[in-house]
């Protein structure tokens, strides 16, 4: 650009090319979904491992229960969010404890006339018309206990400097700083109030009124404006994008909308909360033993309680990467804004000449000698080696690779994904390539979460709280022993990342798990041997949990009282059908019997007296019977001698 300045001085600013690159961001946002994917895969997101004595009732509630507590804290969304600033910064934080909410219930009673029809008593049918009385509603309210966590920015938790491994759990202290206006705080107020007197959270709390807590916000003085945090500062850069306004700033006109800073300190033994750095709110017993804080590093870094994240291992790679398309957008810039070439004689000019299409110039001598253009600079190709280095550099150190991640294949001459063992690799590597992040939330933030659940419920629930849970998760006709709710012994697992795997092995299973037990040998030696039997219902449970269909309650419900009367008529006539199917068999088989004795009786009496006949006939004389025999001795005739 060329132009005067106020002393008519001629000034010529050079433009240099400045194409922002986004690296950091697309490795994130490729790398964050798959994470996320591979954490809520499924619903619930976790197995439960019962110990021995632990019925499947229990388990299924347990199941039940944490699904709707994580639902309810919106675990995921947390998750989602703790994940961006744990891929970005390096470390994630996630706070939890319990909070006091207000549960508000609305009923309304269905407004009807029931009619009557029909003369013949017993033999009337009631019939139910909506009417147009107003509708009447039911309001319930209460406070009860719930877990809630919730991602918190690395610069608004100091961490104890001492800590030094990427795991919170292990600092001896961190202080929470939040900034919060008079609407939060009277809900925190009201909370802590609607507890009974003798609770244990409600010891420690200095309680101001309402009016003196409105003094705080409308106060003369700027004393109270919360101050700018030099870790603030640090972890992210103005004037690059747009951030939200600094929390200083009194965007509202509404005086209590200003927020007030508040300190939150926790150790092992204390809890302490700070309002404006001036005044105490709360001074007791940490009631958990523990830091409520859990935590999860990206990349751990040695003696160092935060670790390294993808800014800063890909940061480098795109600094890389925007100088190196700058210069090279810079030596393009040549061919399309060429420098001209002009011949120092009489062809020099007076004043500045703009050029433009279809402008004529005046030479004195040869076109060719008088004006020409710069031969225009080449890219060298080591260049494009080197972006494409730095990019390849990018996706190794970060495990966003294109042809893995993102399920794209090795190239168009690449047989990765045509065989067996290629694409098991291609489908493995998607899920081990993040393996180290993944499993750093799994083992320090998911499964800890897990237990710290249950601990709340075990510690915080009643059981009226519990059965109502269970009641709007399950179904109103479902039944458990709390007692053994409470003295289960169970362990959480989560199946992420490598684990994918084994989803499909159990669905695959199932066919040959049916087979087993539909066998008649087995279900007959369990009874007989271990006095045992196989629940079916259980295995259709298995196989709708396998398909992913979440309609079970839908398909498999109890009997009506209709269908119980049927049945057992039908029972009752199958009895009496088996019955008299038994007493005719008996009849017939006693008739047979009874046919089969007379006609062996027949049988002897005939064989006796052939017997007795025959004695008889062979013991009369030659004389009795009247016919001499010819025979000589014995009854046979000599032989003739021959002459």
């Amino acid at each position: 650009m060329i132009y005067l300045n106020s002393n008519n001085l001629l000034i010529t600013i050079e433009r240099e090319p400045n194409v922002q690159r986004f690296t950091v961001a697309k490795v994130v946002n490729a790398i964050v979904p798959q994470l996320y994917k591979g954490l809520f895969y499924t619903d619930p997101p976790f197995v439960l491992r019962p110990h021995p004595g632990t019925s499947q009732n229990v388990v299924d509630a347990k199941s039940a229960m944490f699904s709707y507590l994580l639902d309810e804290c919106s675990f995921k969304t947390e998750t989602k969010w703790g994940l961006e600033q744990m891929a970005h910064l390096g470390t994630g934080i996630w706070k939890w404890g319990i909070t006091y909410k207000e549960v508000i219930t609305r009923k309304r009673t269905a407004t009807v006339d029931s009619i009557k029809s029909g003369s013949i008593p017993g033999m009337q049918s009631t019939t139910t018309v909506p009417n147009d009385s107003p509708p009447e509603i039911t309001v319930t309210r209460k406070y009860v206990p719930r877990p809630f966590i919730e991602s918190r920015e690395i610069s608004k938790v100091l961490v104890d400097p001492h800590c030094s491994v990427g795991d919170i759990r292990r600092a001896d202290f961190a202080i929470d700083m939040r900034y919060m206006d008079f609407y939060g705080l009277q809900d925190l107020i009201k909370g802590i109030e609607a507890l009974p007197e003798k609770h244990p959270d409600k010891e420690g709390w200095t309680l101001p009124s309402e009016s003196e807590l409105k003094s705080w916000f409308i106060a003369p003085t700027d004393a109270g404006m919360p101050q700018q945090s030099i870790t603030d500062q640090a972890a992210y850069v103005k004037g690059v994008v747009h951030h939200a306004e600094d929390i200083s700033v009194q965007s509202s006109p509404d005086l209590l909308l200003r927020k007030l800073e508040v300190l939150e300190y926790w150790d092992k033994r204390r809890k302490i909360l700070v309002i404006d750095r001036k005044r105490k709110l709360c001074s007791t017993k940490n009631p958990f033993n523990v830091l409520p804080f859990l935590s999860a590093n990206w990349w751990n870094r040695p003696k160092a309680f935060y670790g390294m994240g993808l800014g800063l291992i890909v940061g480098q790679n795109q600094r890389v990467d925007q100088g190196t398309i700058n210069a090279i957008l810079k030596i393009l810039s040549f061919g399309v804004n060429p420098i001209y070439l002009r011949k120092r004689d009489s062809n020099t000019p007076t004043q500045m000449i703009r050029t433009n299409i279809g402008k004529i110039l005046t030479v004195d001598t040869a076109v060719k000698e008088a004006y020409g253009l710069l031969e225009t600079p080449k890219v060298p190709p080591d260049v494009w080696a080197a972006l494409a280095e730095s990019e390849k550099a990018t996706e190794s150190s970060s495990g966003a690779d294109q042809q893995l991640v993102q399920g794209s294949t090795a190239g168009p001459r690449s047989s990765m994904g045509r065989t067996a063992g290629g694409a098991a690799q291609l489908g493995q590597a998607s899920a081990t390539r993040l393996d180290g992040p993944l499993d750093n939330f799994i083992e320090q933030v998911f499964k800890p979460w897990l237990y710290i659940l249950d601990m709340l419920v075990f510690t915080y629930f009643s059981d009226a709280e519990i059965f109502a849970i269970l009641g709007e998760e399950k179904g109103k006709d479902f039944e458990v022993d709390l007692q053994a709710f409470h003295d289960a012994q169970i362990e959480y697992e989560v199946l992420a990342g490598a684990s994918l795997a084994a989803k499909r092995t159990m669905s695959q299973s199932m066919t040959l798990i049916t087979q087993i037990f539909e066998n008649p040998t087995i279900q007959q030696n369990l009874a007989e041997i271990n006095e045992e039997y196989i629940d079916f219902k259980e295995i259709l449970k298995m196989w709708m949990e396998a398909s992913e269909w979440k309609n079970f309650n839908d398909i498999v419900k109890p009997l009506t009282a209709k269908m119980k009367a049927a049945m057992q008529a039908k029972s009752q006539a199958a009895q009496q059908q088996t019955k008299a199917a038994a007493s005719s068999q008996l009849s017939q088989q006693n008739a047979q019997q009874k046919s089969q004795l007379q006609s062996q009786a027949a049988q002897e009496r005939v064989q006796k007296d052939l017997i007795v006949g025959t004695a008889l006939n062979s013991a009369k004389s030659e004389a009795e019977e009247g016919t001499p025999n010819p025979g000589g001795l014995e009854g046979q005739e000599a032989e003739p001698t021959p002459e």
